[in-house]
């Protein structure tokens, strides 16, 4: 009971000179931003239009207002269902007078939370680059969710790439992306597409006298498609009088192909 009965003591002429020195501090002004806290949302709710942080100008003793004075400030939505306009609350030691709050008011809406998949997709200079996972998980707010189209990245030569959600009009900031990285997995050269004439060169004592078709689609790096004038073909089943029906034999360039399986149709005769 003696050690109790000491604690108290002491403890009470901490207070006291605690109090003291409060009352006999000057007095200061002092803005400070603190995080806005969103409070009363119930269920799977988010609040758009809200900012981070508030700014607050404070008037009180030196020893509550500089440093890291201990106030918050918070917005109550309780029982809020889409636009809103609410005011900032404070909360601040005794002794200290709030004298501006900004915004002292916040507009904005309470939207339900949204989860839909989106493709991955990464910006590589001269390569096509493939991802791990290709797919990601998209949260948020529903309008801003409903209308992201691609999670998208920059390839920095890193392994990993950090992904933003976008739309139509730009980077969705309140889509939250699940993973938020992928890893790259393959850099390849970038493919592209050209239509070219196809040729049938038969052995000697036959000619061509009609085929189809007469040009093919490939694929392939830009410098091999940029020197490719023809492709030759024959048929599968080889050169012979009359009409041959079938699969074509293309003679294509390292590194390009053709879109899909190539059909054609070669009418033959002898010289």
């Amino acid at each position: 009971m003696r050690e109790w009965g000491g604690f108290l003591l002491a403890l009470l002429a901490a207070l006291a000179l605690w109090y003291s020195l409060r009352e006999r501090a000057p007095v200061v002004e002092r803005a400070v931003s603190v995080p806005l806290r969103v409070v009363g949302l119930e269920g799977e709710k988010v609040a758009e239009g809200v900012p981070k942080e508030v700014l607050l100008r404070l008037r009180g003793p030196a020893p509550l207002v500089e440093g890291t004075p201990p106030v918050s400030a918070y917005l109550d939505l309780s029982g809020v269902e889409g636009a809103f306009a609410r005011e900032v609350r404070v909360a601040v030691p005794q002794g200290v007078e709030v004298l501006e709050v900004r915004p002292a008011r916040v507009e904005g809406r309470v939207e339900a939370v949204l989860s839909r998949t989106l493709p991955v997709e990464v910006l590589a200079q001269g390569a096509w680059v493939e991802t791990e996972p290709a797919f990601v998980e998209a949260k948020g707010p529903r309008s801003q969710v409903e209308g992201a189209v691609v999670a998208l990245g920059l390839d920095l030569g890193g392994e990993e790439v950090a992904l933003t959600a976008f739309g139509p009009e730009g980077p969705l900031p309140g889509v939250e992306l699940i993973p938020p990285r992928v890893r790259l997995v393959a850099r390849e050269a970038p493919l592209f597409r050209k239509e070219v004439p196809l040729v049938f060169r038969p052995p000697e004592g036959f000619r061509v006298e009609d085929y189809t078709p007469k040009t093919l689609e490939v694929v392939g790096p830009k410098e091999a498609l940029e020197g490719l004038k023809e492709v030759e073909a024959r048929p599968q089943g080889g050169f012979r009088p009359g009409v041959v029906e079938g699969p074509l034999l293309l003679d294509l360039p390292p590194g390009v192909r053709a879109l899909g399986q190539v059909l054609g149709r070669v009418r033959l005769a002898l010289q």
